[in-house]
């Protein structure tokens, strides 16, 4: 059972249909990892779908459901995903974009990140991470807020022990260097608002690639 939840503010966004989307597949993964957070999500959707039933007006026009029948029967393009992803169905539902990008051994021996969505931008990202246990990922800053589920393994921080289900929010401006648990390997979903800035020799590194 995850002991670490997404605010009350964050599921009810998503319960009313308010959370951008790379960061739907996120909560969605926690969701289905988390059978309290299903339960809040129920009942925060209750008053919004009784709402719904008391509004007055007319039904939407034919021409609405058939543009709306059409679009469903329309293809998704989706990201396929690294072999062994540990990504619950509902999480899985949620990504679209058919973006994916991998490395490896560039920042820690063994470690392997998968972009499956970029926004128009190219600032905010949906990615993949996963890593062997007891290693250490390098240091680096948040420039922007991360959210992220553990898929499964786990890892700790500075702010705490993070197991598989469990949500965890980086705000901007925060740093750490976080370990994996030793056993599994570790894998995360997550979400980026802006790239992260790695401290030492990484961190050169990636300025003078204009990152």
């Amino acid at each position: 059972m995850p002991e670490l939840h997404p605010a009350e503010e964050t599921l009810l966004d998503h319960a009313s249909g308010r959370l951008g989307r790379h960061l739907r597949p996120v909560v969605e993964a926690h969701l289905d990892l988390c059978p309290t957070c299903r339960t809040t999500v129920a009942a925060l959707a209750v008053p919004g779908g009784e709402l719904l039933r008391r509004v007055d007006g007319p039904p939407p026009s034919t021409s609405c459901w058939s543009r709306l029948l059409a679009r469903l029967d329309e293809p998704l393009s989706a990201p396929s995903l690294p072999p062994g992803a540990p990504v619950p169905p509902a999480a899985q539902a949620e990504l679209t974009g058919g973006v994916q990008r991998s490395w490896g051994g560039f920042f820690t021996r063994g470690a392997r990140f998968f972009v499956l969505d970029v926004d128009r931008e190219g600032e905010s990202i949906l990615g993949m991470a996963q890593m062997p246990g007891g290693r250490r990922f390098p240091r680096h800053t948040h420039l922007g807020y991360e959210h992220s589920v553990v898929l499964a393994g786990g890892y700790r921080d500075e702010s705490g022990t993070f197991e598989e289900g469990d949500f965890g929010v980086c705000p901007p401006g925060s740093d750490h260097g976080p370990d994996t648990l030793e056993g599994e390997p570790c894998w995360i979903l997550f979400c980026l608002e802006r790239p992260v800035r790695f401290h030492g020799w990484r961190g050169l590194l990636q300025r003078l690639a204009g990152h």
